[in-house]
């Protein structure tokens, strides 16, 4: 079917960059390892192929520099570029395997399918429609003859691989099993470690890699990514447990196979089949070493469930990732190891927190966390929306390892104090409904969250550059305090506007309002004294409270 037809994935430009100069370029894995230094980004046709496309990134990453120690990884990070002996080797040794269309061994594909019927090509791009399932952008249909590039077909099938919904696929054979389980990284947000240029960032997301010693852990000696596998191609699907880490960033949820016009001068992808592929045993499905993941110990009334396992941080619509700052950023309890820990971090913020402590990085660097991920529906067979969201990572309260109980209570009541609110936001509105019998007014959490993002942002920032000068508190004080005014600022202008909706509605309607307005102002003040009593029996000694000045109370805070 594809004769001579080749696209190497090595040399042929099909990775969507950005440079330092903001110009959006393509370039070929050859040349993002050489020109990471002047690149800036990653950034794919949707949020999950931009994460998909760091994940197998980052396996090349890790399996061509496999630095076992800090020191290796520092000689890396000292480099202009990443053109070493070790990428002249790779690139010798496994060209091959990155050939979209090899003879053989078709890149992250499975030449035991080329006897099976393909379908459109609109079954490997989300928002294309294909047979019943639902679209997020586009109105063409599986009867319309969609192509592809090679190009545009190697980022869809990366992305495929990764994110994938479940729900019935091609039969592989007569009386195959169709039914498969939506792809892996559907079941967590997806974390970036971000740094001044694409260089950076791959490195800042380089683990220490020895599979000879369980680096990183449940990385056994056998681990290799599936361009590496030779038993890959299989048509029976399969349930196994991950190898190591490169194994499961390369993950072979689903067999696939390309088909193209037949042109090798100027080839379209026009087909493809899409089979189940290789299911990850229940041992792997907590995401205990999935390493691009955040993991929360679910809390009730206030507590952590201890005996119940630790689930991922998620990307919700409207509530903003930074809910979730505690997992995100810091290090697990100290009392605790990190497999009893309540929460855990991506993995990478741990390295950096050593490397920073070694001196290898700068204590005063700010760093970027994105967050990439998508929702399905209830069957988990159609997406719904892709996210994405960024959270500011300060290096200094990623390693302050003294302090981090405290740190912790800090940041953990400041989003709780959020969420507090925004409970009382939905049952001001729930109380109207129920008694009165009327259309509600404009959702409050869409006025409520968004714009709680920008001050939470900058209440880190500022909580970081406490970490690092502050001597008496002040400025954590004041970090602390500007966050709860906020808070306050925003939960009150949403109510004003909810109010609002409902006076033009009619006097009885707004009468009504007022009345579930009142009790909301009044909780909404108890709430923010318990928070500062909250934070303050954290954030100050003894001789601190001292150096505390009056504060005049604020707007929504009963005096």
């Amino acid at each position: 079917m594809w004769g001579e037809m080749r696209f190497n994935l090595l040399d042929e430009p099909w990775i969507p960059v950005v440079t330092l100069e903001g110009a959006s370029v393509e370039v070929g894995l050859a040349d993002l390892f050489g020109r990471s230094g002047s690149l800036c980004r990653l950034v794919g046709a949707s949020p999950t192929m931009t994460a998909a496309l760091y994940r197998l990134v980052l396996a090349v990453t890790h399996r061509v520099f496999r630095p076992a120690t800090d020191e290796d990884w520092a000689q890396l990070w000292e480099r202009d570029d990443l053109r070493t002996r070790q990428w002249e080797d790779f690139l010798a040794r496994d060209r091959n395997s990155f050939d979209l269309f090899h003879p053989e061994r078709p890149f992250l594909q499975s030449r035991s399918l080329s006897s099976v019927a393909p379908s459109g090509i609109a079954r490997l791009v989300p928002f294309r429609a294909s047979g019943s399932n639902a679209t997020l952008f586009d109105h063409t249909t599986s009867a319309d003859r969609l192509t592809l590039s090679p190009a545009e077909a190697a980022r869809w099938l990366v992305t495929l691989q990764c994110y994938d919904p479940g729900g019935l696929k091609s039969g592989a054979y007569p009386k195959a099993p169709r039914s498969s389980e939506r792809a892996p990284a559907n079941n967590f947000g997806c974390v970036v470690v971000e740094g001044g240029t694409l260089k950076e960032t791959l490195l800042l997301n380089l683990l220490s890699y020895d599979p000879l010693i369980d680096q990183p852990p449940g990385t056994g000696v056998q681990d290799r990514p599936s361009w590496e596998d030779t038993e890959v191609g299989g048509p029976e699907p399969v349930e196994r447990t991950p190898l190591g880490w490169t194994d499961l960033l390369t993950w072979p949820s689903r067999r696939v196979l390309l088909t193209t016009d037949g042109d090798p001068d100027d080839p379209v992808v026009d087909g493809v089949v899409i089979t189940p592929g290789t299911r990850l045993r229940p041992v792997a499905e907590d995401q205990e070493h999935e390493w691009m993941a955040a993991l929360r110990r679910p809390i009730v009334r206030g507590t952590a469930r201890g005996n119940s396992k630790r689930y991922p941080v998620r990307l919700e619509e409207q509530r903003g990732v930074w809910r979730h700052a505690e997992e995100l950023l810091l290090a697990a309890e100290q009392r605790r190891n990190i497999e009893q820990s309540d929460r855990r971090r991506p993995a990478a913020l741990d390295a950096i927190a050593r490397r920073t402590e070694y001196g290898l990085l700068p204590e005063d660097a700010v760093f970027t966390l994105r967050v990439f991920g998508q929702q399905l529906d209830s069957k988990q067979a159609v997406v719904q929306t892709w996210l994405e969201e960024s959270v500011p990572a300060p290096v200094a309260l990623l390693r302050t390892e003294s302090e981090r109980e405290r740190l912790g209570a800090v940041v953990g009541h400041s989003c709780r104090l959020a969420d507090d609110v925004g409970f009382l936001l939905r049952r001001l509105d729930k109380g109207y409904r129920e008694d009165f019998a009327v259309k509600s007014p404009p959702a409050l959490e869409v006025s409520y969250w968004p714009q709680l993002t920008a001050p939470f942002h900058t209440f880190i920032l500022d909580l970081g550059a406490a970490m690092r000068s502050d001597r008496n508190g002040s400025q954590e004080h004041a970090a602390v305090e500007a966050w709860r005014r906020a808070v306050a600022r925003v939960a009150n202008a949403a109510a004003d506007r909810w109010v609002y909706g409902a006076a033009r509605r009619g006097a009885r309607e707004l009468s009504l309002a007022g009345k579930h307005d009142g009790r909301f102002r009044a909780e909404l003040g108890t709430r923010l004294v318990l928070y500062r009593r909250e934070v303050g029996a954290f954030l100050y000694s003894d001789d601190r409270r001292e150096q505390r000045t009056d504060h005049r109370p604020d707007e929504g805070e009963p005096t």
